[in-house]
């Protein structure tokens, strides 16, 4: 019977071939990115699983308030003492580990060039026992046992060491000589932790003492059992009460917050570079994209049945029992949806590099190597076929003979209902998108063009590590004389994404226990005027400034403020100027006030700043090019300088603009996909409306030729058949604008600058899913009214 069945079935595919391409085509798109949808979920979801004890691993962040400040401060780091008195203090603690930036300098020494390698991490040595990376070469135990040895990844070693073993050979590193000692494997894309390379802390002066005063370590906890987060996390809180007790009574607020590793990515407010929203709304998206190619899936199959009445009213009248019909059409279909999704697998693999090229993140199917992967894809399979193929077998099957042959028009009216449901909640699901699409792009666009308070635009940017103060301003003086470039200044960090914590405290005017959390970035004396950013009182710095400033007996810091900082403190623009405060140490007197400007995402609000002038380390230099002058030219004027001071220079730099758009990589990532899915979502819903007209046009056949027997014109005509379905997109309109709002309003507010929800964009999508349904439509609607009315009336 079996065999029968698949016979059969394999004869009305091949017979039908337009429409079962069309129906497997429809159905393998949907699926297709569902899978690319699902591929990148789970890579998302699986940061530092392939750890092998990823469930006992532990970040540590840290929140913190200062007494005047308004807000709490998330922190990724931790101060030095906390891993050791894990490791002594709590019993239930395995291992605790630490990783601190290698921050100044990262000039790997070649033969041909200095090479600039931002991965490199100091590590304790216990890190590899805590972490459980793969080695490669050299032992885990003693690899960063003794000071200046260092633990390449298998890449890095590969860069500089060629055709060669790398273990036991010598690394410079800023003119430091650092010992390999082992070679660990590449580290997968799905990790917070990366880099190329991780070097002995052993003999760092900040890894003397159990330092508690300030936070710079990554702090990481194995712990011995999965389930004492919960009881780590009430030891931690006692611990902090008790280190932290006499800066408590002075109103300070302080807090570790114990995570899991593999939650960080997406959850951690301190720590996360990903978004659990917007997995959530891809989630929906890929839930949706199957839903609605199940409905497609299924109007199509209803809709051809019609096509096929005589065969199923002759073997009905010939004895054919209602299961023998049901098996036939249900084995059509699953063979259908098992023809699908065989191509939508080879698709998937194919599409993968290309939507991870499209995501901007490199993707694997390293699920598709678990049995469980094949285990859920035959019970989706399964549902799949219940869902889409279930609901048409029984209603084919359940036909009445004398029905099928009369085409009754009351079996009409019953007959789509279902359909009709199916067809407007298509409709609302792709409107929907198509809202959440127009205003993401347009909060995007918002973004990029926003004034932000200082101007990047067209600033080069290259490291500024490594460069002497000398040299840096002999560079300055060279650039200054080429046309094609019209500032030169630098600072500690990237002014588009500042990170550094500070404190005020002892302000002029204010009472002695005064202090305040503020962001605060070392700058050279021309960064205001560089970047355009306008004063609003006072002057800005000068030599003279600078001069006090790296007094080496009683330095004093010329300060360039906000005016949020300036409000917070308690002053107009200009009552502050003059007045004398302490940050972090460093005393001095506000120079001058400048407007607030955004140095973070705009996800959050602008926040007081402090910039102060500190030439000890500079991590960027910008220059500022003549918008007028070639790219291509002055890129060769700027490298040819540098060479010029430094031969060994790899001349390595970017755009401000790049580092200002990677803030919303994962928001443009989002919206790309949104974009593009929603066109995919329109398609399948027009694929499902094309397949409901043409099983009406069917229904009302005969009364289309009796319409126009009667004198019925055929716009007449196209109206009535369209005025239903346009009903149905008008309600899915109704129902999906409402919620499209609502998603909306809900996403703009992780903004704190975002644009407004303009009524004319409802109305721009109302209109244009509109206006794409009844093109659809026109399709059946004009070549039903077109027919010769005989070719409808003449088997009565």
């Amino acid at each position: 019977m079996l065999k029968n069945y698949f016979k059969i079935a394999w004869r009305n595919i091949r017979k039908n071939k337009g429409f079962s391409l069309l129906n497997m085509f429809g159905l393998s798109i949907g699926i297709t990115c569902f899978l690319l949808l699902a591929a990148y979920i789970y890579h998302e979801s699986s940061y530092e699983r392939f750890l092998p004890n990823a469930d006992r691993l532990a970040y540590i962040s840290l929140t913190y308030k200062a007494p005047n400040s308004t807000e709490e401060v998330n922190s990724a780091v931790t101060p030095t003492g906390l891993a050791p008195a894990l490791q002594a203090e709590f019993p239930d603690v395995e291992q605790a580990t630490r990783f601190y930036s290698y921050s100044k300098g990262g000039k790997i020494e070649s033969k041909e060039a200095l090479i600039t390698e931002k991965g490199l991490l100091y590590a304790d040595q216990n890190v590899f026992k805590t972490l459980g990376y793969t080695f490669l070469e050299g032992d885990s135990r003693s690899a960063l046992a003794e000071p200046n040895q260092i633990v390449l990844t298998k890449k890095l070693a590969a860069k500089y060491f060629p055709n060669q073993s790398a273990i036991g050979q010598t690394l410079s590193i800023d003119k430091v000589n650092w010992k390999i000692t082992g070679i660990i494997a590449d580290l997968p894309t799905n990790t917070q932790l990366n880099f190329s390379a991780l070097l002995s802390n052993k003999g760092l002066e900040r890894y003397k003492e159990m330092a508690w005063s300030s936070a710079n370590d990554i702090t990481i906890a194995l712990l011995k059992n999965k389930d004492q987060f919960g009881s780590i996390q009430q030891k931690l809180d006692q611990m902090t009460k008790s280190k932290f007790a006499e800066a408590t009574k002075q109103g300070y607020q302080f807090r570790f917050i114990l995570e899991k590793l593999t939650d960080i990515h997406l959850h951690s407010k301190a720590a996360g570079t990903g978004n659990i929203t917007y997995i959530y709304i891809l989630l929906a998206l890929g839930a949706a994209l199957i839903i609605l190619t199940c409905i497609n899936f299924t109007n199509l199959v209803l809709a051809h049945a019609l096509e096929r009445k005589k065969e199923i009213g002759v073997k009905k009248v010939l004895g054919a029992a209602k299961k023998t019909i049901f098996f036939q059409f249900f084995f059509e279909c699953s063979l259908m949806v098992f023809l699908a999704v065989a191509f939508s697998l080879l698709t998937t693999v194919l599409l993968l590099p290309v939507f991870s090229s499209f995501m901007g993140t490199e993707m694997k199917l390293t699920v598709w190597t678990d049995p469980r992967f094949y285990t859920i894809l035959l019970v989706f399979i399964a549902l799949l076929t219940l869902l889409s193929g279930g609901w048409p077998a029984y209603s084919i099957a359940s036909s009445k003979p004398i029905s099928i042959f009369k085409r009754k028009l009351s079996e009409r009216q019953h007959g789509i209902s279902l359909s009709k449901v199916l067809v407007t909640f298509q409709f609302s699901i792709s409107i929907f998108f198509i809202i959440c699409t127009l205003f993401a792009g347009r909060q995007m666009d918002f973004i990029q063009s926003k004034n932000t308070g200082l101007d990047r635009s067209d600033m080069l940017v290259i490291d500024g590590r490594g460069w002497q103060d000398k040299e840096r301003q002999l560079l300055k003086e060279k650039l200054m004389q080429l046309n094609s470039v019209q500032g030169v200044t630098a600072s500690y960090d990237n002014p588009v994404n500042i990170q550094g914590g500070y404190s005020i405290r002892e302000v002029e005017g204010q009472p002695n226990d005064f202090d305040m959390d503020v962001t605060a970035i070392p700058i050279e004396k021309d960064f205001v005027s560089v970047f355009h950013i306008p004063s609003v009182a006072g002057t800005p710095l000068s030599d003279a400034d600078i001069l006090r400033a790296q007094d080496t007996i009683s330095p004093e810091y010329g300060f360039v403020v906000n005016t949020l900082a300036a409000s917070a403190m308690g002053f107009t623009p200009e009552q502050a100027i003059g007045k004398k405060i302490n940050l972090n140490g460093r005393k001095g007197s506000i120079k001058q006030v400048v407007a607030s400007f955004n140095f973070a995402s705009l996800h959050n609000e602008v926040k007081p700043i402090v910039l102060f002038p500190e030439y000890d380390y500079f991590g960027n230099i910008f220059i500022r090019l003549n918008p007028t002058s070639p790219v291509k030219d002055v890129l060769a004027q700027i490298k040819a300088v540098i060479k010029d001071i430094d031969s060994k220079n790899s001349f390595e730099y970017h755009f401000l603009n790049d580092d200002y758009n990677k803030l919303y990589l994962k928001d443009q990532q989002t919206t790309r996909v949104m974009q593009l899915f929603s066109i995919i979502t329109i398609a399948i819903a027009c694929m499902g409306l094309f397949a409901l007209s043409a099983y009406a046009v069917q229904q009302r056949f005969k009364e289309i030729g009796i319409r126009k027997v009667l004198g019925a014109s055929t716009i007449k005509i196209v109206n009535i058949l369209s005025v239903d379905f346009m009903a149905l997109v008008l309600c899915a309109v109704l129902i999906s604008v409402p919620l499209g709002w609502y998603a909306m309003h809900r996403w703009v507010e992780n903004f704190a600058y975002h644009i407004t929800l303009d009524w004319w964009v409802f109305i721009v999508a109302a209109i244009s899913a509109l206006l794409v349904s009844f093109i659809t439509i026109s399709f059946q609607t004009i070549k039903a009214a077109i027919l010769n009315p005989v070719d409808s009336l003449r088997d009565e």
